[in-house]
């Protein structure tokens, strides 16, 4: 298996596993499983920075680390128009923190449901810290506090560094309490 960065030709299999792995979320965020399929198909074709896939004969995995603000509220309300746009951006703002200076945030990591306990998530979270190291001194993601995902990060040094509760997340998607993991990376200066 290798984990390569992500190319055009790509993202329709990419995003067709990101769907699968957060359908509850990207429904709630952008009205529909089809919306989001159609709105993150076109921003990943334009922005495939930071973007990793798994494959093996085919993409069986899609990650994504961020270096610096993530610049997707302006895509989305060019896309979904202000209203609907700004409410989709202030949603996966709980997401997608920014990242701060000297640390990488993990947007996400997506194995294709059919592919899990295979190796995939493995593979791909070894290729993220290798790229965030010597970038960064700090790798984190946020994660539902009652997610078997916390256990997945715990095995490659990932440790909590804040919980959160929030109304609005409960509200929208289920969950009340999230945590913040954080992993420190031996950065070069």
């Amino acid at each position: 298996m290798i984990v390569r960065p992500l190319e055009r030709k790509d993202v329709g299999e990419a995003t067709r596993i990101l769907l699968l792995s957060f359908d509850r979320e990207l429904s709630t965020i952008f009205g529909d499983v089809y919306t989001a399929g159609e709105i993150l198909r076109d921003f990943f074709s334009r922005n495939t920075e930071g973007c990793f896939v798994a494959e093996k004969d085919r993409v069986l995995g899609f990650s994504r680390l961020s270096f610096e603000k993530h610049e997707i509220s302006k895509f989305l309300r060019e896309k979904l128009g202000f209203l609907k746009g700004s409410r989709a951006s202030l949603l996966l703002k709980f997401f997608l923190r920014d990242p701060k200076k000297g640390e990488a945030f993990l947007d996400f990591i997506a194995v294709s449901p059919l592919r899990r306990r295979e190796g995939v998530g493995t593979a791909m979270m070894k290729k993220l810290i290798e790229v965030a190291e010597g970038k960064v001194k700090r790798l984190t993601c946020m994660v539902r506090a009652e997610s078997d995902a916390i256990a997945f990060f715990e095995k490659f040094g990932f440790e909590v560094s804040s919980f959160f509760e929030n109304r609005l997340a409960e509200k929208y998607f289920s969950s009340r309490q999230w945590v913040l993991l954080s992993k420190d990376l031996c950065a070069s200066d």
